[in-house]
């Protein structure tokens, strides 16, 4: 079994931050995740000014949207200072009604990124002013994305589109190509991955560091600190995977209780992850957890437990929220925990553009902590009649999920 080494200092959060997203941020939406938020500190005074050793080193106290009334932030907690840092100034992107867009995804075939696709649609027909949208998509590519980037840039100068929308395979590769666009005066915004510039209009992303650290954390108490886990990563130099994985060795690292018995990657796949938890158990036997980065993964995990005619409720597993994942974990009565990684966030692009478009000033970063679902709620996500292979944090119907991923 070869194991995988991982890099503290590349992996740190300092550093991840940086490539996710360099240059202010505005860590927003916790209202329309509070639901899977962990409690903030009780409200506190308002800083004096003596407490302030400069303004450019003002600390802004966190808040608590479920304890917090619109006053107390008013008066006590206030607005993140950055909010409107480098992001675009009133009427700067205005232009008259209908729009068109570009939407560059990643790649296609796998259910979150075709429900991803499925929310970009409906939210663009539900829009009175986004009449119709272009899509390319870059089939796991990056050459082929910067053409589609390039394409999508001629098709903006010629008056064709008024905006591109991209999730981008490589934080560094398509660099060249982002600032490019967005020095002409294209909006552009970032959905999913990021980019290593601040050269982009919005960027919008839950926090993948946090889905590693909350589900490690997670796994770390539910055993007592003390024990022998298989980890499965992602896609290697993948930027979600480096911060999922990032986050999780950082508390793993913190607790040297647990030992990581093996790590590997397995690529997001079903099939490989079913052999490679096979070799895992063949040289490991004894374990007492499972930590995953993706739920197609832990689903063949749970499988391969079943055939080898192991008790998968003997083990604890952190991972995601895949609907086969939560289905099977109740089956067996799995201690578990799912991050989440919200396909919304394409919706919630098509509502930037749209607001860009009409004039209005928009955030530099939708930025927000990965939401969670602890094993006791998995029976209030969980979609029986859903595919299992969508992430059951999406607002679509069960019909439309079926649809978007037959």
């Amino acid at each position: 079994m070869k194991s995988i080494e991982h890099n503290n200092d590349n992996l740190s959060r300092k550093n991840f931050l940086r490539v996710a997203a360099t240059g202010a941020t505005a860590i927003v939406g916790s209202s329309l995740l509070a639901s899977c938020a962990s409690e903030a500190p009780e409200t506190q005074a308002p800083l004096t000014a003596a407490e302030l050793s400069s303004p450019g080193e003002a600390v802004i106290a966190k808040y608590d949207l479920d304890k917090d009334t619109a006053y107390d932030l008013t008066m006590k907690k206030h607005a993140w200072l950055d909010w409107y840092h480098n992001a675009p100034v009133i009427h700067q992107y205005r232009v008259d009604p209908p729009y068109k867009i570009g939407y560059i995804t990643s790649w296609r075939g796998e259910p979150w990124q075709e429900i991803n696709i499925a929310e970009f649609t409906r939210e663009v027909k539900r829009s009175t002013l986004i009449t119709d949208f272009v899509h390319m998509d870059s089939a796991g590519s990056v050459d082929t994305e910067i053409n589609n980037l390039k394409d999508m840039f001629t098709m903006w100068k010629a008056g064709d589109i008024q905006g591109i929308v991209v999730d981008p395979l490589d934080p560094m590769a398509l660099v060249d190509t982002i600032e490019e666009i967005y020095n002409a005066g294209c909006p552009i915004i970032l959905f999913n991955n990021a980019a290593n510039t601040t050269k982009y209009t919005s960027f919008v992303s839950d926090d993948p560091w946090t889905y590693g650290t909350q589900g490690a954390e997670w796994l770390v108490k539910q055993l007592n600190g003390k024990g022998k886990i298989l980890f499965f990563r992602g896609l290697k130099a993948y930027p979600i995977d480096d911060g999922r994985s990032g986050g999780a060795l950082a508390v793993f690292d913190q607790n040297p209780g647990i030992e990581i018995a093996a790590i590997e990657y397995a690529d997001w796949s079903y099939d490989k992850a079913k052999t490679v938890f096979m070799d895992m158990v063949a040289a490991h036997p004894e374990f007492d957890g499972i930590y995953s980065v993706g739920g197609q993964m832990s689903l063949a995990i749970i499988d391969a437990m079943v055939e080898l005619g192991m008790d998968p409720g003997k083990y604890a597993h952190a991972s995601e929220d895949q609907n086969g994942f939560l289905l099977k974990a109740m089956e067996y009565n799995i201690p578990a925990f799912a991050a989440c990684h919200p396909s919304i966030v394409s919706a919630i692009s098509v509502r930037l553009m749209e607001e860009l478009l009409q004039g209005y000033p928009v955030i530099k970063a939708y930025f927000f902590p990965t939401p969670v679902i602890p094993s006791e709620k998995f029976k209030d996500y969980a979609r029986p009649n859903a595919p299992e292979g969508i992430f059951v944090f999406t607002p679509l119907s069960d019909e439309e999920c079926q649809e978007a991923v037959k």
